[in-house]
């Protein structure tokens, strides 16, 4: 009886410990002010400064791949992040932030997740969001037109 009392107190620590953790990390903080100091993202997805990454979602390295030509003028990514928001609200914050950065949406398709497409002078933007399980996954991929 005791080891079974251990193993739900076990199990009850680690679920109050996995619910404090999925808290809400596209909140916003704001300054005194009022206005959004990160303008609404904590991180760019590097090398592309107007595709924004939602606060707490952390780059997968080992996936992505991206290429920038010595000059700068070619640029093409495959980025892979993951992070504790809903795929709803991540979609959500890009419909209002890839808009803020001067993308123009082309379509949304909806298909084992959410496919976002976007473009912008001369580029293109495509966002995945899926959550197979616990975790929201996302992928950019962003290149010339």
């Amino acid at each position: 009886m005791d080891n079974r009392l251990n193993f739900v107190s076990l199990f009850l620590t680690l679920a109050l410990a996995l619910v404090s953790m999925t808290g809400c990390a596209l909140t916003q903080t704001t300054t005194a002010d009022g206005s959004d100091p990160a303008g609404g993202f904590s991180d760019v997805a590097y090398p592309f400064d107007d595709v924004p990454v939602p606060n707490g979602f952390k780059a997968n390295r080992e996936k992505s791949f991206v290429y920038e030509s010595g000059s700068g003028s070619i640029k093409v990514g495959r980025m892979y992040f993951s992070g504790w928001n809903g795929s709803q609200e991540v979609v959500n914050y890009y419909q209002n932030a890839m808009i803020n950065q001067g993308w123009k949406m082309i379509n949304a398709m909806e298909h084992d997740g959410m496919i976002l497409n976007y473009e912008k002078e001369g580029w293109v933007c495509t966002l995945i969001v899926t959550e197979p399980w616990i975790k929201t996954h996302l992928e950019i991929q962003v290149g010339p037109k």
